[in-house]
């Protein structure tokens, strides 16, 4: 469908280029740089930064959490061969004074005074009978008549009575302290035994380790019962549950492990390095968070890929700004363009904001537009005067063809009559040959004049006009043509009725030369204040172009002719055409004035 008046015809700008059909191909808003942009250049960096900046992140706190278990893992194994030694001279020192007992019983033979044996059993020496009985003791910081007891595994007879042996860790009996009991045979087959607090060892040795305020030291030993484990020595700031085996690392190292484990607390991620002492089976944990103890610089360095982040910021407020101060109005300047090829010239009024030189841009527009309006408002004066001119023309040739030639040809057939019946029959064929020659002309000029000038359009009205329109040339084409007149008939002014007469002319001169069609129809609806009239056939049809300005380039000049003259009489045009199935014209006139 297509419709053309005054708003529609002659205010169209010649650029086949901004046609309809080309509008409605070019990409919207959503398809156009804007959505481009984002999915070519934005989503990608996004995704870029992102990757980036969290993947080098975890890849750094991966490496950083790799390098503070490591080197947690050599310090533990270090410390584990600390207090070995320590442990081993502990036994060293219990089987040397067993054999400076020489069979005696009294503590002053032995090799070490009373302080240097404090030093290492600061819970004192006790000599028992291979039968379990006490025999003498330096101290009463323990209960050693119950000691056999206690640790029967100490007491026992065999091959290894002269090897130290170490207990679990047990109640001193006396008051709150717990120790470590050592035992070694003599060459007497007594059992010498040594009681030491593990704790001021393990911190005269490794106690330096939990100063630092952010490393927590744990050394645990295996109890009496299965499943539970002593704790010899805490030091640190991490609380750990020593109730729980379950935590980490700990069930590790009393199966004789070594290693690290990570783990998610409360406080962050800690990392728990472990080692076995071999000795006495005891274990040696090291926990801390390693977050806290990491170099600042390091942590600095983690977070130095995050810097993209405002750099990506400014890179979306930078395109933010683009979109809206340039893509944005470039793409209302756009439609507002479109529309003006379409003939809208108020729409290119519309501010559209943006930078400057978009502005500059719209105000060229809008002066152009100006100066088109103002030129085809001159072109549609100038057409109506040529259309004017024209059938001002027509009027005066057809007068002087029927005041003059017409009178001057009845004339003649006058006197051939007359000449007729002076003339000897031989001769009258020829005479008769000459009037009916002479008729003809008459009959032709007579047609002619008609078409020049409608005689009896002022007289009879439109309607008749065009039925004796209708009727001659059917009968010159010998093509079938109806036609129908519908409602009250109300007389337009004579540039109305002498536009629509020719357009209807001209629809029908199309439809005999080109349409190939079979019937044809010509049909006016009056109704109130407004006269409809169609004509419709049932040819070939045709590919109706989008845009007026096209029909030149397709040979339509009768469809342009036809959309002017709609034009001159703030008529409407509508053109439908469908291949195969023909073409309708439909001619609304508004506000039609009755005479």
């Amino acid at each position: 469908m297509v419709l053309y008046g005054k708003r529609d015809v002659l205010n169209k700008t010649p650029q086949p280029s901004l046609n309809k059909k080309t509008l409605k191909a070019r990409p919207s808003g959503l398809r156009g740089f804007t959505l481009q942009l984002f999915l070519f250049i934005v989503l990608p960096l996004t995704i870029l930064v992102l990757v980036v900046a969290f993947g080098s992140q975890s890849l750094h706190h991966e490496a950083m959490r790799s390098l503070v278990g490591d080197r947690d893992l050599k310090t533990v194994q270090a410390a584990a061969s600390s207090l070995e030694r320590e442990i081993f001279h502990v036994g060293s020192t219990i089987q040397i004074l067993s054999r400076t007992l020489e069979g005696k019983t009294d503590f002053n033979s032995l090799i070490l005074t009373s302080d240097e044996i404090a030093s290492t059993f600061d819970g004192g020496l006790a000599l028992f009978a291979n039968d379990g009985s006490l025999i003498r003791s330096s101290s009463s910081k323990v209960e050693w008549i119950y000691l056999p007891k206690q640790i029967p595994a100490s007491f026992e007879p065999g091959e290894k009575a002269y090897t130290p042996k170490f207990s679990t860790l047990i109640n001193s009996g006396v008051d709150s302290n717990t120790y470590i009991f050592v035992s070694v045979g003599t060459v007497r087959k007594e059992i010498l035994v040594g009681a030491f607090s593990p704790g001021r060892m393990i911190d005269e040795s490794i106690g330096s380790l939990s100063n630092s305020g952010q490393t927590t030291v744990m050394v645990i030993s295996p109890s009496g019962i299965k499943g539970k484990f002593d704790v010899l020595y805490h030091g640190g700031p991490i609380k750990i549950d020593e109730s729980l085996p379950t935590h980490p690392g700990i069930e590790d190292v009393l199966n004789g492990e070594s290693g690290i484990n990570y783990f998610q607390s409360s406080e962050g991620e800690h990392v728990v390095a472990f080692s076995p002492i071999q000795i006495t089976g005891w274990g040696l944990i090291i926990e801390e968070a390693w977050e806290d103890i990491a170099n600042p610089n390091l942590v600095n360095t983690q977070a130095a890929p995050l810097i993209l982040v405002p750099v990506f910021l400014l890179a979306l407020l930078a395109i933010w700004f683009g979109a809206r101060r340039i893509v944005t109005p470039l793409q209302k300047l756009e439609k507002q363009a479109s529309n003006l090829a379409a003939g809208d010239f108020d729409s290119i009024n519309q501010p559209v904001g943006g930078i400057e030189e978009i502005r500059n841009l719209q105000a060229e527009l809008i002066e152009m537009a100006e100066k088109l309006k103002t030129a085809q408002q001159s072109l549609h004066n100038y057409i109506g005067a040529i259309t004017a001119g024209v059938e001002s023309e027509r009027k005066s040739l057809a007068r002087e063809l029927h005041d003059d030639t017409i009178q001057a040809l009845i004339a003649l057939n006058q006197r051939i009559q007359l000449a007729v019946l002076n003339t000897p029959k031989t001769q009258s064929g020829e005479m008769s040959e000459l009037q009916t020659l002479v008729q003809q002309t008459m009959t032709n000029l007579r047609r002619m004049i008609r078409g020049l000038r409608p005689i009896y359009l002022e007289d009879l009205g439109l309607v008749a006009s065009l039925e004796m329109l209708v009727r001659e040339m059917e009968q010159s084409s010998n093509l079938p043509i109806a036609f129908n007149s519908k409602g009250q008939e109300k007389r337009l002014d004579a540039k109305s009725e002498m536009s629509i007469y020719r357009m209807v002319q001209e629809s029908l001169n199309n439809v005999i030369h080109h349409a190939n069609a079979a019937h044809a129809w010509v049909e006016l609806d009056f109704r109130e204040n407004r006269l409809i009239v169609m004509i419709r056939d049932d040819g070939k049809g045709f590919v109706v172009s989008g845009n007026p300005v096209e029909f030149p380039e397709k040979g339509h000049f009768g469809l342009l002719g036809l959309s002017e003259r709609a034009e001159l009489i703030d008529a409407e045009l509508e053109i439908n055409s469908i291949l195969g199935k023909g073409t309708t014209i439909l001619i609304k006139t508004a506000n039609p004035n009755s005479q």
